[in-house]
């Protein structure tokens, strides 16, 4: 940063102590404002008659006016420097003023239907329409001066076009049909084309000051604060003659007060955001931390480049800054503005974004938003550089529309990703955290993204599905469970049980199920532990179905087996988390076990009995 300030120095220091306003006078002169206007007119006309006499499909044709429209925009960007400087001469406005009422009283005294007549009021016409135009300049060079907004320097630009407009509809049509000399004629159809060239060519430059009204107005904290005054206060104090001490101290100032508030900013704007909403919470140190440290950066570079232009502002003044340099400015700063609005998002944001997805329990929804943000912030950035660029945003935006059908067949994938995943985030399949199995991959759902979804292995695995894939694929969701999770086991004892015996271990293991804090009862359901509309909704919907509550229990002899005789036992747990369940598992099958102990019997092991028929007898057997 030390690097940047004694850079700034150095140029600033150059480009005021050559008093950029006074080393230019005789630039000024030489191209006075009605000599640049005059070579934009000049250049329009080369470039229609250029067009009425070439092949416009050669690319000789297109060199040419390429370059002729180059020196049109040259003209252009100086012509805002120029309109401050010039001043007026009033023996030039004396004569102007004469010749035009000198016009007026030929035109009068001239028969309608005469050629002096139209001759008159076209060259009457064509003084009105340099007056108008010269008129509204000088207007928009009093605005410049008093410090006017944009919107003002719009509204004075509209109206002259539209006095412009209403001038040039003059038709001359009905006398000059009664002309039939063929000089004259010619000579009337020169001056109308004069006419229309210089309306058109002054309307293209009011039109280029419209859209740059908001760079014209770059002197406007200047002119507010009055450093002028300032600036005249010092140079009376330092005369000197070829170095403008005013501007260079008053410039330094600016650059030694942003340097410092650079350090003070992020501390006080974390005190308007974070102070002020998270006073008296917890963990405000380390929100602190994280957002004052985030937004060093681009503060410190926004406020740098703030301050050199102001210096810039300051060695231009009275005139404006250059055009092509206040829009390279406008285009830094939206791209550290932009950089500053996502360094808080992911600073301060984020914590505001955290606490509103504990709230939802909706995390997915909430990370999409933020990605969303981010895009369209960026997308804003993009389109605002490129309009600062020259380029045409609703031309672009209408050539979408154009090339739309080619763009969704290439992106076809991505689209359909894109949309599949709002889809997916709004069907409500899954959450953020999740226990689901889609397409053979069974984990917890990590992250719904713009395009996939990613979903972390029980071996720890990280896998990455399309979220148009699981659009098209079975989910099985084992975290879509309020109460009840299954069990389903077969108790086997042996065939030595009588009937009164497995008829009491029967009777006491329904007892304990019905009566254990860890099986769901039908008391368990969404009625009880649902919200008020759970009883209205349960005559059109089966209601513990659709929020996840289990609570059937089934205990009785199953079937003979090979080896034991079953008892089965169905039934689910509250718990529905694997700990839980694991735990409350392992419980019952302890009480399973003493249950089964309690009434004298035993658990039946793998066993087979042989039997052979017709074995001889033993003594016939071992006989040798």
């Amino acid at each position: 940063m030390k690097k940047i300030f004694l850079a700034l120095f150095l140029f600033v220091s150059f480009a005021l102590s050559s008093d950029l306003t006074e080393n230019n006078k005789n630039v000024r002169t030489e191209n006075s404002l009605f000599n640049l206007v005059q070579g934009y007119v000049e250049l329009n006309s080369k470039i229609k008659e250029y067009a009425q006499t070439s092949d416009t499909n050669s690319s000789t044709y297109r060199q040419i006016i390429e370059e002729l429209n180059e020196e049109k925009q040259k003209i252009l960007s100086r012509i805002p420097e120029i309109i401050v400087s010039q001043e007026i001469d009033q023996k030039d406005v004396k004569l102007f003023l004469q010749k035009k009422e000198d016009l007026e009283k030929l035109k009068n005294k001239s028969p309608k239907q005469s050629f002096t007549y139209i001759n008159a009021g076209l060259d009457l016409l064509y003084l009105q329409v340099i007056e108008e135009f010269y008129k509204s300049l000088a207007e928009l060079k009093e605005l410049f001066k008093n410090a006017a907004s944009s919107k003002d320097m719009t509204k004075l630009i509209d109206t002259s076009m539209e006095n412009l407009q209403m001038l040039i509809n003059t038709d001359f049509s009905p006398y000059k049909d009664k002309i039939t000399n063929t000089a004259q004629l010619e000579t009337i159809n020169t001056k109308e084309t004069l006419i229309k060239n210089t309306f058109s060519s002054y309307s293209e430059i009011l039109k280029y000051l419209r859209t740059n009204a908001h760079l014209l107005e770059s002197n406007y904290l200047f002119s507010a604060l009055g450093l002028q005054i300032w600036i005249d206060k010092i140079n009376s104090f330092f005369n000197i003659e070829f170095l403008n001490v005013g501007k260079i101290v008053i410039s330094l100032l600016v650059l030694a007060f942003f340097m410092s508030l650079r350090k003070f900013f992020s501390h006080i704007v974390y005190f308007f955001l974070v102070k002020l909403v998270y006073r008296g919470r917890a963990n405000v140190d380390d929100i602190k931390t994280m957002f004052i440290e985030n937004i060093k950066k681009p503060v410190g570079f926004l406020l740098v480049v703030y301050a050199f232009s102001l210096c810039l502002t300051i060695a231009f003044y009275p005139a404006p800054m250059n055009l092509t340099l206040s829009n390279a400015f406008y285009i830094i700063y939206a791209i550290f503005i932009a950089w500053l609005i996502l360094t808080i998002l992911d600073g301060y944001g984020m914590v505001l974004v955290s606490k509103l997805a504990q709230k939802s329990g909706k995390k997915e929804v909430v990370n999409l938003i933020i990605k969303i943000l981010y895009f369209v912030i960026i997308v804003i950035a993009f389109l605002f550089i490129l309009a600062q660029l020259g380029f045409n945003i609703s031309a672009i935006i209408a050539s979408l529309g154009i090339g739309g059908l080619a763009v969704a067949l290439a992106a076809k994938d991505i689209i359909a990703n894109f949309f599949a995943s709002i889809l997916l985030l709004f069907d409500n399949s899954f959450n953020q955290g999740d226990w689901v199995e889609v397409s053979g991959v069974e984990g917890t759902v990590v992250e719904t993204g713009l395009r996939k979804t990613t979903i972390r292995t029980f071996d720890n695995s990280l896998v990455f599905l399309p979220n148009s894939v699981i659009m098209g694929a079975n989910i099985k969701n084992w975290s879509k469970r309020r109460i009840g999770r299954h069990i389903k086991m077969y108790l086997g004892v042996g065939y030595d049980a009588t009937p009164e015996k497995l008829e009491s271990c029967v009777k006491d293991l329904k007892e304990l199920l019905s009566t254990s804090a860890l099986v769901a009862h039908p008391e368990d359901s969404a009625l009880k532990y649902g919200d008020s509309s759970a009883k209205y909704r349960q005559n059109l919907v089966s209601i513990n179905d659709l929020e996840g509550y289990k609570n059937a229990c089934y205990v009785g002899l199953s079937d003979f087996g090979e080896s034991s005789i079953n008892i089965e036992i169905y039934f689910y747990t509250k718990a529905v988390t694997a700990d839980g369940f694991r735990d409350a598992r392992q419980a019952l099958m302890l009480e399973f076990m003493r249950i089964i102990e309690k009434n004298g019997l035993s658990f039946a092991f793998p066993s087979r009995s042989i039997y052979i028929e017709n074995l001889p007898p033993l003594d016939k057997a071992f006989k040798v």
